[in-house]
């Protein structure tokens, strides 16, 4: 029987576009299954507003992607040319150009965990468990771990008041350690004949010590007390980079937020460097100990300086680096984040008049019109496009239910009890 050669390669095409087909529809099913278990998808209306490019809901990065470090220094690197906004708005609307897929990277799941460290020292407090919910909040739990490392042995955190709504997620989402000073350092082998330096036990300076540590030994992502986790990590996390940020406009880093390997040759230069001097471990000294010339060019080859609106979004505002800057929400300092009133402008908001100009309204300076602040302040409408948000040390202000830091609070709670979906509009199922 012979066959007709046209047909047999038509066939033949078929047969191929089919299995690719089969293939990617695989791929595309397993990663928009229900991977992440804690969490089941919305099915009402608002499952179909995910599928819309307008919707206030995200979604999640699929399994391999990674960020393009060029394409967001691009965006947000040039802190004199270019409004942290802009920046904030190519992060929330941009992401199928500065994410790719890496195959090659390990996949996140049950058996290889996404590693996050926080240090504490001292009793627990409500700032801490806040930045354990923003955790649970925004990480994909069936495969992300919280180590909460203190150095406080006489506090039992678990019979905390404050802690039993996040009692159902230990150990297998936030796991408490405990850390001792001696054993951590005669574990690495350039600590164990050191002798004669005294450690500066101040909890910033001991701090700035401890996550170097951490992160040599474990590897991960170490983040300061005060830094709330905002969007999956995952693609700067298997990113083929080590990282922190930015300290404001400077040419410094900051270490609030840290990515380091484990036994990685980043994280020993910092190491030995500190040890030849004296353990200072200031962040101002990181460049220092990773190029001889004390280069920004050189030390960035080995620990990325991400530009500072990822993390830090109002800290440029905030120095009077770019006082012009329109932020949304348009806060102006620091402090505004636990601000219970709302601020003049701080929402300036485009409507459409009937002759189809644009006219901008806002909360004017007449806030006594509104009957809350929350008629404005959502968390979906939080500096949308940050990973990460840092309110730099405000230990002992009031977390008020109108300020920005309530708004967030009061979600992340609601979440934790199943009565509102996070910013993927997953839901708890346990």
């Amino acid at each position: 029987m012979r066959f007709n050669q046209p047909v047999c390669t038509l066939f033949f095409f078929f047969i191929i576009i089919t299995t690719i087909l089969i293939k990617y529809s695989t791929i595309v099913e397993q990663n928009n299954q229900n991977i992440h278990s804690p969490f089941s998808n919305n099915v009402n209306n608002s499952n179909n507003e995910n599928n819309n490019n307008n919707s206030i809901f995200r979604k999640r990065p699929l399994q391999g992607q990674v960020v393009q470090v060029e394409k967001i220094e691009k965006h947000c690197g040039d802190f004199k040319n270019i409004p942290v906004e802009n920046c904030l708005k190519y992060l929330d609307k941009n992401e199928f150009d500065y994410y790719i897929m890496n195959e090659s990277e390990p996949i996140c799941n049950e058996d290889s965990k996404m590693l996050f460290h926080i240090f504490w020292r001292g009793p627990i407090t409500d700032k801490l468990v806040f930045t354990m919910k923003s955790f649970l909040f925004s990480q994909p739990l069936n495969c992300s771990v919280l180590y909460i490392w203190i150095n406080y042995k006489d506090v039992d955190f678990l019979n905390s008041k404050i802690m039993h709504p996040l009692h159902k997620f230990i150990p297998d989402n936030i796991d408490f350690k405990t850390w001792n000073t001696e054993e951590q350092l005669s574990s690495i082998k350039f600590f164990r004949d050191l002798k004669g330096f005294k450690l500066v036990h101040s909890s910033v300076a001991f701090s700035d010590m401890v996550r170097f540590i951490l992160l040599y030994k474990y590897g991960g992502i170490y983040i300061d007390a005060d830094v709330l986790l905002i969007r999956d990590m995952r693609p700067l996390y298997y990113s083929n980079f080590e990282f922190s940020y930015h300290w404001s406009s400077k040419r410094e880093y900051n270490t609030a937020v840290l990515r380091l390997w484990k036994n990685g040759t980043t994280a020993r230069m910092i190491l030995q460097g500190a040890v030849k001097n004296k353990m200072n471990f200031h962040p101002y000294r990181i460049r220092k100990y990773l190029s001889q010339n004390d280069s920004y060019e050189e030390a960035n080859k080995h620990l990325y300086m991400l530009p500072v609106g990822l993390f830090d979004p109002l800290w440029l505002k905030n120095d009077k680096v770019q006082t012009l800057s329109t932020l949304e929400p348009n806060l102006n300092k620091i402090k505004d984040f636990f601000n219970p009133e709302l601020l003049p402008l701080e929402y300036l908001e485009e409507s459409i008049n009937n002759d189809g100009n644009k006219n901008n309204t806002s909360n004017s300076n007449n806030n006594s019109t509104l009957a809350s602040p929350l008629e404005f302040r959502k968390v979906e409408k939080f500096f949308r496009g940050i990973f990460a948000y840092h309110w730099h040390n405000n230990w002992r202000t009031v977390i008020e239910p109108t300020s920005w830091a309530g708004v967030l609070e009061t979600a992340f709670d609601e979440f934790m009890v199943g009565k509102r979906g996070n910013l993927y509009n997953e839901y708890i199922t346990h």
